[in-house]
C-alpha cells in the first residue's frame, strides 16, 4: 500500500457514519492487503467485559469460542492485554501449549489462521484491539512474521479504525460535561494541570482526573491529541 492509498483509506474511513458503514469500508482495506476478516472489541474499563464490538468473524464460531472457553487460553487474547505495539501470530508458530494447537486447529475451520493484533489504548485502565485474520493457504502456512512496515500501516489503519469507531458506538459519550469542557478549553491554552487548578480552585489531583476523564472518553493518550480530537469533533469552540 502507497502513502496515497493509505490517506485515501484513511479518508474513507472518517466519512463512515454507522457501524455497517465503518465495517464494510475497513473489510475493503484490508482484503487487498490479504487479510479477509477483522474483529474489532472495546472494553469496559477496569474491566475484560466487551463494551462495543465490530466484526466479521461468523458467529458460529464466536459461540465455540465462548462455550469451550477458548477466551481463557487464547494466546492473541493474553498477548494483547499485555503487549504495547502491534504483533504477528500465526497457528503455524511452535510454542503453543496443547490446549492452544487444539483451540488454533479449530480456529482454522472458520478462516482464522494468521493475523496481526493491535492494542489500542484509551488511557491507562481501558483499552481496545483490533485483529486482523488471513485464512490458510498454500502461500502462508508455514508464515511465522510479517514485515515491520506492514505492522507498522496496520496500527496507523486500526487506530483511525478506533477513532471513528468511538465517535460511531458512543455518541453520548462524547458530549463534555461543563467542568471537563472547561478544563479541556484550558488545556488547548497550554496551561499545565497546576495552573489550571490555580485558576479554578481546585486541587491539582481533581483537574488530573478530569484529563484522564476527557482522555478516556475521546480513545486519546496525551492532552494535546484530546484538543485536536475535540476540535476535529466540534467539541471545543
Amino acid at each position: 500500500m502507497k502513502y496515497t492509498d493509505l490517506a485515501l483509506s484513511i479518508q474513507k474511513m472518517k466519512l463512515c457514519q454507522s457501524a455497517a458503514e465503518l465495517q464494510e469500508c475497513f473489510t475493503s482495506i484490508i482484503i487487498p492487503l490479504g487479510f479477509q476478516q477483522f474483529a474489532y472489541m472495546r472494553f469496559a474499563k477496569n474491566s475484560v467485559a466487551i463494551e462495543h464490538s465490530i466484526y466479521t468473524f461468523s458467529e458460529a464460531w464466536k459461540i465455540v469460542y465462548f462455550q469451550r472457553g477458548y477466551d481463557r487460553i487464547d494466546p492473541v487474547f493474553i498477548e494483547a492485554f499485555n503487549a504495547q505495539d502491534t504483533f504477528f501470530w500465526s497457528a503455524s508458530m511452535p510454542e503453543f501449549t496443547k490446549g492452544q494447537v487444539e483451540f488454533f486447529k479449530e480456529a482454522t475451520d472458520y478462516g482464522i489462521f494468521s493475523g496481526l493484533t493491535t492494542p489500542l489504548k484509551s488511557d491507562a485502565k481501558a483499552k481496545a484491539i483490533m485483529t486482523i485474520v488471513s485464512a490458510r493457504t498454500e502461500e502462508n502456512k508455514d508464515l511465522q512474521n510479517v514485515p515491520d512496515k506492514t505492522k507498522a500501516l496496520i496500527r496507523i489503519l486500526a487506530e483511525c479504525f478506533h477513532q471513528v469507531a468511538i465517535k460511531i458506538l458512543s455518541p453520548e459519550d462524547l458530549k463534555f460535561k461543563p467542568r471537563q469542557k472547561q478544563v479541556l478549553t484550558m488545556a488547548s491554552y497550554g496551561m499545565s494541570s497546576r495552573e489550571i487548578a490555580a485558576a479554578l480552585d481546585k486541587s491539582e489531583a481533581y483537574i488530573n482526573e478530569l484529563i484522564t476523564g476527557i482522555l478516556h472518553k475521546l480513545g486519546t493518550q496525551s492532552r494535546p491529541a484530546a484538543v485536536r480530537r475535540a476540535f476535529e469533533l466540534g467539541l471545543l469552540d
